[in-house]
């Protein structure tokens, strides 16, 4: 199991801006400054207080740089996390995407899921068929 750094070193951006306030105007640069930074995956979880926020940080980030406004879908935050997984060494004990969205959404996170899909009926598809021959 994964387990933070004993001095996690704060995240401090060499510019004059500020990791936050990178992340907000710039996140194209912040998500690069984190994929440059050895152990900036790290102290995102640990400074996000979990995988989940930390998930969604980086999620909704990505959707900023693609005009897509700042909720991400279940399938976005399921790809960050998979991505923080992967940095930590860790991808086997990743949670279902489930788990991870719930866990947004009670910190006040909103996140898109797919529509549930309606039951179908085989018997209603079998009659239509019957009825077109």
């Amino acid at each position: 199991m994964w387990r933070p750094a004993q001095s996690a070193r704060p995240l401090l951006y060499q510019g004059t801006m500020s990791p936050l306030r990178l992340e907000q105007e710039r996140p194209s640069e912040w998500l690069r400054w984190l994929a440059e930074e050895p152990d900036a995956y790290e102290v995102l979880v640990v400074h996000s207080g979990g995988l989940a926020r930390a998930a969604y940080r980086i999620a909704s980030a990505r959707c900023r740089c693609q005009a897509n406004g700042e909720t991400p879908t279940l399938r976005e935050l399921q790809a960050a996390a998979m991505s923080i997984a992967e940095r930590l060494g860790t991808p086997q004990s990743l949670p279902i995407s489930s788990l991870i969205a719930g866990d947004c959404e009670d910190q006040g996170l909103p996140v898109i899921r797919p529509l549930p899909q309606p039951p179908t009926s085989r018997h209603s598809s079998v009659s239509s068929l019957k009825r077109a021959s």
